[in-house]
Formats: C-alpha cells, structure tokens, sequence
C-alpha cells in the first residue's frame, strides 16, 4: 500500500520560554499541560465566549519551554492569543514560522519509514527529537499519520530520503481530501470564532474540563452539563465543480447550513459544513441555491 509525504509550511510555529511559560500556556490553553518532557498535546485558544480563536499542537521541549505549532491558525492569529495576556509573566515568544517547514506522512508504512530514519517514532500523545527536527503524531487522518517539523534546511533532505525510500510525493489536494474524508476540521476554516469547540466534534480530544480554569472553561462546563449543540460540522459530497466558499445550503428555500471547505475527489468534491440540526431533514438533499436541485449529499462525520 502507499505512502505518501506531503510538504507544506505551518501557518503558525512559535517557542514560548520562561519562567512562568507552563503555566501560563496552562492558563490559556483548552486541554492539560501537565505533562512530561516529550508530550504532545492537541486543542484550542478560545476567547471568554467559549468560541474558538485558533487552535495548535504544544510540545513540552523542557520544564521552560513548548513548541507551539499550527497547521492552519495563522501566525498573527496565535501571536495576538499568546501576548494578549502576558502581564508580568516571564514568558517569551520567539516566532519560527517563516523558517520553519513541515512534513506530513500517512499510509502503511509510514511509521516503518520514520522508524528506519530516526530509529524511533513516537507514541500517542508523544514527539521525539532529533538535531533540530520534532517528529510528533498528526492530525491529517485517524490511521497512523506524523509530522515531521524543522528548519527548511533539514526537512529538505528527509523529504528526499523518503521519496527514495518508496514514499509518493503527495499534492495539497490530496492531503485535504484526506482530511476532509475523515471529518477533522481546519481552523478557523471550518470553526472559527463565531463557533463552539463541540459544533465542530472537538470536544473530545481538544477540551480538558478536569483541568481547572483557562479562558472559556465556563462555557465549556456549561456545555457539557447542558447537553447537544444546535448546529454541528458534517461532512458533504458533491458533484462538478467545487463551489466557492462559503456557501450557503438549502433544504427548499430554507437555509440549513453553510459549505466551510472543500476538495477535488475524482470528478466530484467533498467538503465539510456547518448544518442547523433542528431545520435539517436528514433524508433529503442539500442545495446551493434556495429551491435548487438537492445535489449535495449529506454523510455522517465519521
């Protein structure tokens, strides 16, 4: 079977230092730093209406010091999230975006792969290091999947080494229709600010609520006593040409809900978007105009 690298630079990657820098990331971060050296751990900067502002991956590098990386979440974005709050923290933000390079790895043997050029590959919730590159999980697909993240200079000669060791050199598309297949959503894309954590399935994996207090945690507690949200991110198919995005959605000539991304897949494309459950009839179509042909099917996110 295949596997693929895709290179791509991440919108946001910064090195929080200092003092206070764990427990201030603590304090501004959805799921628990409290980790060991090595850990990893994926989830959200939310304002104080719970709704979210951007979201990353934090590496616990040492005691004083986390690597913060996003794919999508620009860098403007994080940077104004992280200083927004400093006061008279010892906390240092150094900005790695524009040297640093990625490189994403799925398919069979990927893990094989990364083992035979780092000798280890790490666990769930884990990130090894090697000279200046991290290699860490990914959220590209729900099967196994890595990241590789460094200085151009050095995720040049890994992408080169695993294409001559079998990997395909795989396009943006592909990568996204593999994202989008899966239902993972990009942020702030397909949620951003106007939208709740758990509206877009994120509630698991990106929220602590045994964590203690960090900005949205109220909101996040209420949620969770009180139950479902009213809207939620679905994955949809569609055939031709992608529309453009965002783009409203229609059952008749009621609006239900808005198309967030989308990707080529053959001659169609698969997208995810944002749906009003109480005005959704589940077993019709959705259309891109009001009163329109129902050509967009509607899939359960998976």
């Amino acid at each position: 079977m295949t596997t693929y690298a895709f290179s791509y630079r991440p919108a946001a990657c910064f090195r929080v230092g200092g003092e206070d820098a764990g427990s201030y990331l603590q304090g501004q971060f959805s799921n628990d730093l409290r980790q060991a050296t090595g850990n990893a751990v994926y989830g959200l900067f939310l304002n104080g209406k719970g709704k979210v502002v951007a979201d990353a991956q934090v590496l616990k590098l040492t005691e004083q010091a986390y690597l913060v990386t996003s794919y999508f979440s620009p860098a403007a974005v994080v940077r104004r999230r992280l200083e927004e709050f400093i006061v008279a923290d010892d906390v240092v933000l150094e900005d790695l975006t524009p040297m640093t390079r990625g490189l994403a790895v799925w398919g069979a043997e990927c893990g094989r792969m990364l083992r035979q050029r780092f000798q280890v590959v790490p666990s769930t919730g884990q990130f090894v290091q090697s000279d200046d590159l991290v290699v860490c999980p990914g959220r590209r697909t729900k099967g196994e999947n890595f990241e590789i993240i460094g200085p151009d200079h050095l995720i040049g000669p890994v992408r080169e080494q695993l294409l001559k060791a079998g990997c395909v050199e795989a396009e943006a598309n592909q990568a996204e229709c593999l994202r989008l297949t899966q239902g993972i959503p990009a942020i702030p894309q397909d949620i951003g600010p106007g939208d709740l954590p758990n509206e877009g399935n994120l509630d698991q994996e990106a929220i602590s609520y045994t964590k203690g207090c960090y900005l949205g945690q109220e909101v996040m507690a209420r949620l969770k006593t009180m139950g479902q949200v009213r809207r939620r991110l679905q994955r949809v198919r569609g055939s031709g040409e992608r529309p453009p995005r965002p783009a409203a959605l229609f059952q008749a000539t009621r609006r239900v809900g808005e198309l967030r991304s989308s990707a080529r897949d053959g001659a169609n494309w698969i997208g995810l978007a944002m749906i009003s459950l109480g005005a959704l009839r589940r077993d019709e179509g959705l259309a891109l105009t009001a009163d329109g042909a129902p050509n967009v099917l509607l899939a359960e996110t998976s």
